[in-house]
């Protein structure tokens, strides 16, 4: 396996780890292809299907990308996949449809969505294990070596888990903040938020009425003037004129919040869905030592914080 250029397996975490959202195509091959030259490998990535998934995955993302090219009449588009994979510079950990076995030979292709970096490379299995999840779509879990990836994909790589990595870093620290200082002080971190909340609500309340006032005004100034009422009638006329505008913005309201909600609903799931598939990717990657040390720094936080924190 030398001679394949495989990341060794006491190197395994030279590399820094990320939990990141990947586009990802492999396809299982023979050991033979991997002594090929680069064409065979271009070839056996650039077929039709995976084609489909990388100009979708990048047209999706015109925002970020120029504009496609569409005369393609050989790519049938089809849904963007996003993976949650578990990556470094050295191999990945990803939910997979397959049932890989151990020491399998793929060709990988990676899109990092957030940079919208491309990194193709081989990669042998290294393990394989039943989806924790009991994800239908993807029933395994897969750990993969990079072997043989090109100095300049490497090097992408590593910038990009630099990056994101520093990015979690500090968010997990703005969090950890956050979190202590809730569980030293929930007395005075709740009292401070019900405050700030009460103030934005009645900035709102103040904003509304301003705003009606003003409409008001304006509509009783202008009926005044074109149909030269008295101050009663115009007052009749600006309320009737109102009432159905006021009505209609209900009516587009009560139409609005139930698919609003359901949104929030979708979008919660799937972010909780993700953070517990993380949490797992994580766990799945730590060492019985690191197992017991987690578990034992949280019984003792608890401990603690029952003890002296409250």
């Amino acid at each position: 396996m030398d001679k394949f250029n495989v990341t060794k397996n006491k190197n395994r975490r030279g590399f820094f780890r990320i939990y990141d959202e990947v586009n990802l195509f492999y396809k299982k091959i023979d050991a033979t292809l991997l002594t090929e030259p680069q064409p065979v490998f271009d070839n056996l990535l650039n077929n039709s299907s995976f084609s489909t998934h990388l100009e979708t995955a990048l047209q999706n993302s015109a925002t970020q990308l120029p504009k496609l090219e569409k005369n393609r009449p050989d790519l049938q588009f089809r849904g963007n996949e996003t993976r949650d994979v578990n990556i470094s510079a050295g191999g990945m950990a990803f939910n997979c449809e397959d049932a890989l076995k151990e020491g399998d030979y793929l060709a990988i292709r990676i899109l990092l969505v957030s940079s919208m970096t491309e990194i193709v490379t081989y990669g042998t299995v290294v393990y394989c294990k039943n989806n924790e999840l009991n994800d239908s779509q993807y029933p395994y879990f897969v750990g993969a070596h990079f072997m043989n990836m090109e100095a300049e994909d490497r090097e992408s790589l590593i910038k990009h888990v630099a990056k994101k990595r520093s990015r979690q870093l500090w968010i997990n620290g703005f969090i950890l903040a956050a979190v202590i200082t809730i569980i030293t002080a929930p007395g005075m971190v709740f009292g401070l938020l019900l405050e700030l909340l009460h103030h934005l609500l009645e900035l709102f309340l103040e904003f509304c009425h301003l705003a009606f006032e003003f409409i008001e005004s304006s509509l009783d100034h202008l009926v005044e003037h074109l149909f030269e009422t008295d101050v009663h009638a115009t007052q009749v006329i600006v309320f009737y004129i109102i009432v159905p505008f006021v009505f209609y913005g209900l009516y587009r309201l009560g139409r609005a919040v139930p698919p609003f909600c359901r949104r929030i609903k979708n979008n919660q799931t799937a972010y909780w869905s993700r953070k517990k598939a993380g949490l797992l990717f994580f766990w799945r990657e730590q060492s019985l030592f690191n197992k017991i040390k987690l578990v034992v720094i949280g019984v003792a936080a608890v401990i603690f914080y029952i003890f002296f924190g409250m």
